[in-house]
Order: structure tokens, then C-alpha cells, then sequence
């Protein structure tokens, strides 16, 4: 059996798999992170940082005995473009025409500069809405060579939040309707408001824990790392909650902005709300988050359903650390031509 290996690039930790999808079972063969030496990978160009990446990448390969060479990686955030627009009911011939056309008219130089995918999704009255997801080419480049250099081939990029819904569908078969997933990093956050087989709504934010710990440090009038310290206490939690709740309304706007856009286009809503991502247990997030848009909230640990995962004993920590994985198990899932 044949498997990739998955990199996820977070501001904090690289996140590795390398395993494969066959006949409806994920198999893990090995699994791991490491912290990421170089924090803003995904927005410089600075190839003495790549350096010590690419470095660090490659020793922990080499130190977890991973051998294969084909990967597959994901971003999102600074550099990438997420962009929707509906189209009539045109000839497969003509779609990518069509996608050339608007990339013209709402991005500089058009597609020449970027390197992009689409899907087509379920439209109004016939149509089809396209969403377009494209990736500065200098910074697509600067990614992949750093891939290389390690030892690996990079394959396809793919956006964060299709790669958690990956996930996400897999190991959830049977979670029926629209679900809102919210996935939390150090810097950025994506979600994706969907339903199998239906329309999906995708955004990036640029927000994430270290704004988290902003928020409650202007609280307390606190450095960072008082306010890292004070936000983990359990007795500071309530607290902890209502500073966030007055703190994090650039958030939650967006959120129901995305809940209000994606009733508009599907006439539905959301009846769950999942948070990953290694920020999402930052301490009274759930609940702030819950019940300001209103909708049930649960924490989401992927390394908790294995019923479709064969796989050796994982390792407690990596367990543990399971909610830190949701993108990168999307990437081991994704599907290669």
C-alpha cells in the first residue's frame, strides 16, 4: 500500500502524517509534530527562514522514519484568495473560460499570478455557484521549494477548511444537516459552513490565539504572557468569558455574517457548531462562542474517533493533542488524480 505524507504548517507546530485512504479505512502509519522554527512560513519570503525550516522538516522526517516522498499540504490566510461567483448552466468546455474572465476582473493580473482550483457548487435556478480558491504564485512557489528541499514532492496544495471538512465528513459519517466548523490556529482561523454534497461557505479570519490572549491582556491591562498564565487558571474561567465576550465581537460578526450569507444561498442553517484547532481550547472560548451565535457547541478531537481510522497504538500525547490535527488528517484524505 502506497501512502503520502501530509504537512500542515502551522504559525506554531508543523503537524505530520504519512497514510492513506483505501477502500473507506484511513490508515495511519505514522503521526507527529514538531514546533515550527520559522512562525510566519506561510506570509515571508525569506529564504534564510526557509532554511531553518526546510532543516528542521527534514530531521524529523528522517527521525520518524518516514520514507515516502509524495506530499500534500494546505494554506490559507495571508496570500490566499477565497472567492464566489454564480455562473449559468454552461458546457464543462466553457466553465474554466468563465472562471479565467472573472479572475480578471477582481484580482491584479488575473490567474497569470496565481495558482488556483475551483469547485462548482449547487446554484439558484439552474445555475452553479463557483468557488474559487487561488494562492499567491510567489508564495505557492516559495512553499513547495521548501517541500523539495526537504526531500519530499509536493503535490497539491489544498485550502485548511476543505481539508478539515475532509476530515471532519469522514470520521462523521453518520452527523446529517449543516454543520459550522470553526477551526482555530495561533494566527488564522477558517471555517466552513456545509452539508454533504451541498453548497459550502469558506472564510479565512485573521484572528486567532494570539489574539485570544491580546484580548484578555487589554482586559487585565497584563502583558501576554500574564494574561497566557491568567486565562489557564480555573478560577479566573468566568472571568476569562465575559472579557472574551466583549473582545472577540470582530469574530462573532463574521460568524453570523457566514450564518446569515449561507441561509440566503441554501434557505438552511447550521445545527452544530464544532470548534478544533489548537487555539479552540483556549479557556471559555466554547461558551462565548455558543451563545453568541446560538448554536449548540462542541469541542472536536479527530484522534477521538478511530472506528474508520487502522492505525498503530497512538501515543497518549499525540491523542491529547488530537484536536491540533483536524487539517492535517484532511490532507492525508485528500484524493490524488
Amino acid at each position: 500500500m502506497r501512502h503520502i505524507v501530509a504537512v500542515d504548517a502551522g504559525s506554531c507546530y508543523v503537524k505530520v502524517i504519512e497514510g492513506s485512504e483505501r477502500g473507506g479505512r484511513l490508515f495511519i502509519k505514522k503521526i507527529g509534530y514538531f514546533p515550527n522554527p520559522f512562525s510566519d512560513f506561510r506570509s515571508s519570503l525569506v529564504e534564510r527562514e526557509q532554511d531553518v525550516f526546510v532543516k528542521s522538516l527534514k530531521k524529523f522526517l528522517h527521525d520518524g522514519g518516514i520514507r515516502e516522498k509524495r506530499a500534500v499540504s494546505g494554506i490559507s490566510g495571508d496570500g490566499a484568495v477565497i472567492h464566489y461567483f454564480d455562473i449559468p448552466k454552461l458546457p464543462e468546455s466553457e466553465v474554466k473560460s468563465a472562471v479565467q474572465l472573472e479572475l480578471m476582473q477582481v484580482t491584479p493580473g488575473g490567474a497569470k499570478n496565481m495558482e488556483y482550483d475551483y469547485l462548482l457548487l449547487p446554484g439558484k435556478e439552474g445555475g452553479r455557484t463557483v468557488l474559487f480558491a487561488g494562492y499567491q504564485k510567489d508564495k505557492c512557489d516559495f512553499f513547495t521549494a521548501a517541500l523539495h528541499r526537504a526531500g519530499l514532492r509536493p503535490l497539491i496544495l489544498d485550502h485548511d477548511a476543505l481539508a478539515v471538512f475532509n476530515s471532519f465528513s469522514f470520521l462523521n459519517k453518520k452527523q446529517g444537516g449543516v454543520v459550522f466548523i470553526l477551526n482555530i490556529g495561533h494566527k488564522t482561523s477558517n471555517f466552513i459552513l456545509s452539508e454533504k454534497g451541498g453548497f459550502a461557505l469558506i472564510r479565512d479570519i485573521p484572528f486567532g490565539g494570539r489574539n485570544l490572549t491580546g484580548v484578555v491582556a487589554a482586559g487585565k491591562h497584563i502583558s501576554q504572557e500574564e494574561a497566557e498564565i491568567y486565562s489557564n487558571k480555573e478560577e479566573n474561567r468566568e472571568d476569562v468569558q465575559k472579557i472574551l465576550a466583549e473582545g472577540i465581537e470582530e469574530l462573532l460578526m463574521e460568524m453570523q455574517a457566514s450564518i446569515e450569507y449561507f441561509r440566503a444561498k441554501t434557505g438552511k442553517s447550521p445545527e452544530r457548531l464544532f470548534l478544533t484547532g489548537g487555539a479552540s481550547v483556549f479557556p471559555g472560548l466554547l461558551e462565548t462562542v455558543g451563545q453568541n451565535v446560538k448554536i449548540d457547541a462542541a469541542l472536536w478531537n479527530p484522534l477521538e474517533n478511530l472506528s474508520e481510522v487502522k492505525t498503530y497504538s497512538l501515543p497518549e500525547e499525540i491523542k491529547k493533542k488530537g484536536i491540533m490535527f483536524a487539517v492535517c488528517l484532511g490532507l492525508v484524505l485528500r484524493k490524488i488524480k
